[in-house]
């Protein structure tokens, strides 16, 4: 420190000029942070308690140059670092990112307090704790959490990742770096398959050592099926009782009229209450009760499919619908069969219009 006395620095220090803190504070960087030169601990106090005084007060390309290289030092004032960490991200970005000295504590209120910037910042460190991954997690914001997914040393607990499988659903971002996370188990793994997109299906396959997309007839076969799938449901003439199709937008019963949400229907049948899941399920679809019947017990999940696709009920819906009444009580289970695969492969293949044709003749005939 041999351009400055220690009187030299208290001397500026308490200068009241602006070009003279930010003096005072890139020397002190230059000549002892950036260099790396071994202080006494009573140098050390000095110094710190210098940048502490200053540190509100100088430029922020000053700030940003002293946080940059005390980002590495695990001697620097834990206040200190908060105060930088707190700071624009220009600033802070290098302290949360890198330093040591912040503290579990600190990150998550870091986390709650700040917005996408700061988070991002904090997703990059060498590691992360349960806890810190999992307020990650909690701000619902998928860059921020696809960074996350995208971290190897984030610790990122089971029931994280079940939530996370969960928001999956509603942000396709997440879905690869999540199936890639090693320690995803296989069920977590095989229940995404339900909505992610092919790309993420082709990798799940390789993973788990499977082809969950498999089934007994070919992607060509299952698509000439879907294909007729509507013709053959409007000639059925047990379901139609010889009436035709007429000609008009929204099943019967339901213009106008307000629908529960198609996972009230599941949670009902999740609980046992058959009785009231076939009278929402025939309220939503405007089936009368024959009909109904017939589409949730007398026939394959096809028919099923063309009902749920015609009336609007989504696809997360439709899959535990399947499971639930064609599992024979093993409901999981159905979701590793290729019934299941292919059920919902019909789903996703029905052209809307054609299903809600079917659907409008199924709830007018006779």
């Amino acid at each position: 420190m041999s351009e400055f006395s220690f009187q030299d620095l208290i001397k500026v220090a308490r200068s009241d000029r602006a070009e003279d803190r930010n003096l005072l504070a890139e020397a002190l960087n230059k000549m002892v942070l950036a260099s790396g030169k071994h202080l006494s601990s009573a140098e050390i106090d000095l110094v710190f308690d210098i940048l502490r005084r200053l540190i509100h007060e100088v430029e922020i390309d000053v700030r940003r140059h002293l946080a940059d290289n005390l980002a590495d030092r695990a001697d620097v004032p834990h206040d200190l670092v908060v105060t930088l960490a707190n700071d624009v991200i220009e600033v802070a970005f290098p302290i949360l990112s890198r330093s040591k000295v912040l503290e579990d504590v600190d990150l998550i209120q870091l986390i709650l307090d700040h917005a996408n910037p700061h988070q991002l910042a904090i997703t990059g460190r060498d590691s992360l704790s349960e806890d810190v991954s999992a307020t990650l997690a909690d701000t619902g914001n998928a860059e921020v959490i696809g960074a996350l997914l995208k971290n190897p040393g984030a610790e990122i607990s089971a029931e994280t990742l079940e939530k996370l499988v969960e928001d999956s659903m509603h942000m396709p971002a997440i879905q690869e770096p999540l199936v890639r996370r090693a320690e995803l188990p296989p069920d977590l793994t095989r229940r995404m398959y339900e909505w992610v997109g092919e790309a993420v299906k082709s990798y799940i396959d390789v993973k788990l050592g499977t082809d969950l997309g498999a089934s007994p007839v070919s992607r060509d076969a299952l698509d000439e099926e879907v294909k007729h799938a509507v013709t053959e449901a409007l000639e059925d003439e047990e379901m139609m009782g010889g009436a035709t199709a007429p000609n008009f937008d929204v099943p019967g019963g339901l213009a106008g009229n307000f629908r529960v949400h198609p996972r009230v229907m599941v949670r009902s049948l999740e609980n046992g209450d058959v009785f009231h899941f076939e009278e929402l399920f025939r309220d939503f679809t405007g089936l009368p009760e024959g009909a109904a019947t017939r589409v949730l017990y007398d026939t394959g999940p096809e028919a099923l499919a063309i009902a749920c696709k015609g009336s609007g009920i989504d696809r997360y819906s439709f899959s535990d619908m399947v499971c639930l009444l064609h599992g024979d009580g093993n409901a999981q289970g159905f979701r590793d069969t290729p019934a299941f695969m292919k059920a919902m492969d019909y789903f996703e293949r029905i052209d809307g219009a054609g299903a809600k044709r079917v659907l409008q003749a199924w709830s007018h005939a006779g």
